[in-house]
Order: C-alpha cells, then structure tokens, then sequence
C-alpha cells in the first residue's frame, strides 16, 4: 500500500511579515502608523521588508559605531538593493556611507551595516535616524510595486562616562572648568578671584544644584559663603559662579589643592555629585628674569610615521644667581598633534640648578605629511611685570610621513557576512554578502577582492570568485553580494573561505588584507520508510500487530529517533518505540499494537521525529488506513437447554478399554504358558516310562 510521506520543521509559522502583506490585501488603505519603530515597511503588497538590528546608539567619542539593518524579501523574485542612505539628525555625529549594493534572492535575508563616528561634544540623547534605498529587479527597472524601501528609528547618544559600571541610559554629567584673578595666579591679599563654569553635558536636567568650595590652609572666602546656589542646570546649559578668595600673609609660594564639588537631585536617578580638584598656582617670593632662564637640550625625532607616539624631552636651566619659584613650563603642540601625557609643570628652579621634562606626543593616522612644530614656554606666575610674563619660548619641530615602510597601514576587513541562515545545505545555492569595511582615514582604491576556499565546497555561479571596487572611503563600506553553489558531496563541517583583498592607498602603494569567513554546511536528512502492508484480517474489538521497516538513506546521523503511532484505534499499552541514534545506512523495524472500535475503516498516522545534523527537530508522517470487519459469532444450539451440555468421558472410557486390553492379554499368555508347561512335563513323563520299561527288559534278559 503507498503511504504519503512528508517532512515539516518544528515549529513553523506564519511571519509577522506575511500577515502584515494579507491585513493589507482584504482592507484597503490600511496602514499602520509606527513612526520611527525598529519594522519599516516601505509599501503596500510590496513584499520587501526592513528590521532595525538592535538599538543603535554609541558615546561620545567613538569612531566605529555599527548601526545595522536586516532585509527580507518575500517577492516571489530576486530583489536588487542599492543607492543605501543611512540620515541621522542633529550635529556631531556623522555616517560614513555604504556604497555598492545587494541581491535578496525570494524568500532570503540579508544584513547591511554602516559605520557612525561621535564627536566627543555631540549632544546626548536621542536622534531621528532614517535608512533609504532603492529597489530593482533582475532586469534593472524598478521594483513593481516598491521602488525605495525605507526604515526610522531612533539613533541614541550616551555621555562617555555614563555607561562605566552601571547599564542606565538616563545620565546627569558635569563639566567644570575654572579661571582666576589674577591669571599668573593668587596673591598675598583680598583681590583674588576664582570663577567655577558648569557645563550639564548629560542627558537629564539638574535639579537644585548647589556647589561648593573646599579651601586648603592659608587660603579663604573673604566675606561670603563657601556655597552658591545655581538651582536648575538644564541638559547643554552652562551656569557660573564666583568665589572671592583671601591669600593670607607669609603663605608659601606653590600649587594648592582647591575641590569643587557639585550636589544636586536629579529626576531621574536621586543625589548627583560631581567633583572636581583644581592646583591654583599661589605668589611666593624669589625673582623672575628671563635672562637667568634658559631651554636647552631639545630631543625630538626628526621624522615619524602618522598614528606613531613619540617622546619630547628638554631641559629648563636657571643661570641666574638666585633662586627662581613658580616657574610654568608648558608644551604647546600644533594641531594635528596631541599631548599624551602631562604638559604644564610648575617648579621651583633654585640658582645654577636645571628640571628635565618630558612628554609624550600622537598625531592620528592620516595626519597631512608635513614638518609641525611644537611651543615650549618657561613662563613665571608669581610677576605683574607684563614684560615678564611671556617669558622665554622655543621651538621643536617634527615631520610627519603618512606613508612608509614602518607606518600603519591602512586596512580593509570584513566586518560582517551573512549567507541567508544558519547553514547552507549541500548541493543547494545561495548568496554570499560580503561588507567590506575601510578601517583607516583615507580612501582606498584599484580594490580586488578574491574568494577561495581550500576544499572546493562552494563555486560561484555565473560568475568569478572575484569582483573589483574602485574606491571605499575613509571609514566607510562597501557591501557585495555573491552568488555560490555548494558541492553536492560537501561533508557536514564548517568550511573556510579566504577573503584575499589587495588595494592601494592615495600615493599608489600596493597593499593586502587577508580575512577568514566560516559557512557551516549541512547534509539533509533522508528517512525513508517501507509501504506499510495491513495484516490479514482486522477485526473490530480484537487486538492486530502491524510492523514496518525504515532506513536512514541520508549522509548524516538521525540522533533521538523516536517513533509513535496515534489514530482512532485504542492500545493496551504505549506505542512509542526510542531508537536513539541512527548512523547512516543503517535500518531498524517498528511494531505496533492497535484495537479497532469499530467495523470500517481505521485511519492512523506513525511520526518519527528526530534531529538533524544542525541539531533543529524534524518529523515525519506516514499515515494509513486498514479495513475493519465485524467480529465473527458463534450460534448456540437451539435444543440445549439452560444446562451445560455434558460430554462424553472419552478419556475414561479409553484408559478402561486400554486396562482390559492389558487384563485379557495377561491372562491368555499364562494360559499359553501353562500349556507349554505342561507339554513339556507330559514328554519328560514319557521319557522316565521308557527308561523303566528298558531297564525291566534288561533284568528280565
């Protein structure tokens, strides 16, 4: 009997997508209203879907913010994705693009990214963020029906030191900086100055600020309080306050410690404090020449690479006859180079004495090839000579190379893929999205890009292994999709491709990149059951067994096999059978019990379910149907009565005739032997007559 066999996946459904596409059919004009939502559908029965991928956002600072999207055609055609736009609103933050574009095949998904940088001083909080593409068929006209697809969402900026040890997105942060009066620094007396700003750089209003002073020995708030109130700071505003300082009489001359510290309660997350230690240099004694001061022994590098660090060291020398206090040593770099470490010291210098400093310098990656230079100041901030207080200068200079043997290079990389699932099955095709990401700051161009993998698993189709991209931009992307097929005889593994890319960079040097990409490939699974032949005769209310054989004809192992059998039949006990796992080539049987209910057809369905190589649960089905006949009956004899009938003893009555078989055959062979018996005597009689009547003779002779 043929039986219909049929392989599901655990689980199926209908896509939120798919019911979207029918609530659009049957009700004309419907659209949902979901501004900025994580779901995007672009156009009525278009069929070309968009889903945000995660929450986008980033901080303040960062230069390689991911924000990523997933499209899913469900057309019955290849779908052609390109001219992507990713717009995000306000100031301070800015998307690299993506350029190239995409091939959904039906039914497939694929992943698109974009690289976002944050300026340190973006504002924080939440901005609009829209993805716009355009959509073409195989042919290259537009998309019936859906010519752009389009997506909003939100685009979320978070201060810098927010997010270290605590997961809220609400922050209260403050900035404060400071000035003083005198600017050289404090002086012996009541005519000083400090002036503290407030800056909320965070993303909640302030609620009741209040700062306040902490003042070290010697110093002191003449005639006022050590607190202001700045009541609410609201999120980009800046607030100031100032503190009138008295220096007492006799106080050293140095750096004194000064803590500002800010309480307040914010809405959202209670008490906030903030604080922050400023060294107020303070007027000692002692004199200031610049003729008794002098910077020497400058070390610098003549050339380095851009993105290499490099050390400036001196030596300031006081060559005067007396000791020099208070003395401000800067290093004032050009832009385009920045100061690592530590670049203003203040320092006693005493007569004939000399301080060395040093200070560790950066330019960025991509920095222009050009000579900088670099300010060093010796400056005193105890004077109120105006001539004095520039004091001495000298310059150190550096050249910049932007390329050369020992510089960073700058690097391409795939910094995603996706290839439809979690697996490719064998002997299948399949398209490969490649996005290719310019990790430096500068364009790359004359891009190749080669495809290889070592066991031969996957070949493109129609096509090369390799594709040519003009040019990426600084920090930007290039997405491409290719087309593979999978060797039909490919093992079940995960199989390497090498991404090979050679490029070059503005002034023409040749460059690599090597990347590695893993696609896991699976066999499928082929369960193949034998046609299940009914027993003889079924009857209803009787108990009937039927077996049938099955076989694992695929490549890959069937693990927790398990088969059962359900239908409108009652069993007498479970039908379940585990087999556990089933190698490849193997075969096993199945029994099962039923009980028919009634006359007619009984219908029933055996399910093996098991997992495949991917570790997902399948099924199978193999229905059948038996014919049921009514249970034979027997007629009782109309003449028997209410009595049992009573059997004949036939086993009595043969043991009897057996015992007087025995009975009657011991008699006659006694009687047979007596009668030999006494023939036998009967001739012995006559022997002894004979004798007597010859030995009578005898005498008488």
């Amino acid at each position: 009997m043929n039986s219909k066999k049929r392989v599901a996946k655990k689980g199926l459904g209908v896509s939120m997508a798919v019911i979207m596409v029918f609530i659009y059919s049957i009700i004309p004009g419907f659209m949902p209203i979901q501004p900025y939502d994580s779901i995007a559908y672009a156009a009525t029965n278009g069929g070309v879907f968009i889903e945000t991928i995660g929450s986008p956002g980033g901080m303040q600072g960062d230069d390689n913010v991911s924000v990523g999207f997933q499209i899913e055609n469900n057309r019955g055609e290849a779908v052609t994705v390109q001219s992507m736009r990713l717009t995000i609103g306000g100031s301070g933050v800015t998307v690299n693009e993506n350029s190239g574009s995409i091939v959904i095949p039906s039914g497939g998904k694929q992943t698109i990214s974009f690289s976002v940088t944050i300026a340190k001083t973006a504002a924080t909080g939440e901005r609009t963020c829209s993805f716009n593409a355009n959509l073409k068929d195989q042919s290259g006209a537009d998309l019936a029906n859906q010519k752009t697809l389009e997506a909003s969402t939100f685009f979320t900026v978070y201060e810098k030191m927010s997010t270290e040890g605590t997961d809220s997105k609400t922050v209260a942060a403050v900035d404060i900086s400071h000035s003083i009066e005198p600017s050289g620094g404090f002086v012996q007396g009541n005519d000083n100055k400090l002036k503290i700003e407030f800056y909320n750089y965070g993303n909640t209003t302030i609620k009741n600020a209040v700062v306040s002073l902490n003042l070290p020995d010697g110093l002191s708030i003449y005639n006022g309080s050590n607190q202001v109130q700045l009541g609410y700071v609201s999120v980009g505003t800046r607030k100031t306050a100032e503190f009138p300082i008295t220096v007492k009489d006799g106080i050293e001359s140095k750096n004194y410690a000064i803590e500002v510290q800010v309480l307040g309660l914010n809405f959202m997350n209670g008490d906030v404090v903030a604080k922050k230690t400023f060294y107020i240099p303070v007027q000692g004694d002692g004199d200031f020449s610049t003729n008794s001061i002098a910077i020497t022994n400058v070390s610098i590098p003549d050339e380095v690479n851009s993105g290499t660090p490099f050390d400036l060291s001196f030596t300031v020398q006081n060559t005067g006859t007396s000791d020099v206090k208070n003395v401000k040593v800067a290093v004032e770099p050009a832009d385009g180079i920045i100061n690592k470490s530590r670049n203003i010291f203040i320092d006693n210098i005493p007569k004939g004495g000399s301080k060395q400093y040093s200070v560790k310098l950066y330019s960025f990656d991509g920095a222009d090839e050009k000579s900088y230079p670099i300010k060093i100041t010796a400056a005193p901030t105890n004077t109120s000579d105006k001539e004095t207080t520039t004091g001495v200068t000298q310059y150190a200079t550096v050249t910049l190379l932007s390329d050369g043997e020992t510089a960073k290079k700058p690097q391409l990389m795939v910094d995603s893929y996706s290839y439809g699932g979690n697996a490719v099955q064998a002997g299948t095709d399949f398209y490969l999205n490649l996005s290719i990401f310019n990790t430096s700051g500068k364009t790359l161009s004359n891009i190749k890009v080669s495809l290889n993998n070592a066991d031969g698993v996957f070949v493109p189709v129609g096509g090369s292994n390799a594709f040519f991209i003009d040019s990426i931009k600084a920090k930007g992307h290039y997405t491409k999709n290719i087309r593979l097929t999978t060797k039909p005889q490919a093992e079940q593994k995960t199989a390497p491709i090498t991404v090979a890319m050679s490029y070059e960079t503005g002034s023409g040097e040749p460059l690599e990149a090597t990347d590695t990409i893993a696609i896991p490939v699976t066999q499928k699974s082929r369960l193949v059951v034998d046609d299940i032949v009914p027993p003889m005769e079924v009857y209803a209310g009787q108990q009937g067994t039927c077996e049938v054989q099955f076989y694992n004809m695929g490549k890959t192992p069937l693990n927790n096999l398990r088969v059962n059998c359900e239908g409108d039949f009652d069993v007498m006990e479970s039908n379940s059978y585990y087999v556990g796992n089933m190698e490849s080539g193997k075969s096993d049987s199945y029994r099962f019990n039923f009980i028919p209910r009634e006359e007619g057809t009984m219908q029933g369905t055996i399910t093996f379910t098991f997992e495949d190589g991917n570790g997902e649960a399948q099924f199978l089905e193999v229905p059948f149907t038996f014919e049921t006949m009514a249970a034979p009956v027997f007629e009782e004899d109309p003449s028997m009565t209410g009595e049992p009938p009573k059997q004949t003893p036939w086993a009595l009555i043969i043991a009897g005739i057996v015992i007087a078989v025995g009975v009657i055959g011991g008699v006659l062979f006694k009687k047979h032997r007596k009668k030999k018996l006494n023939a036998a005597l009967e001739i012995e009689d006559n022997y002894d007559l004979d004798a007597e009547s010859d030995a009578t003779k005898e005498q008488q002779l």
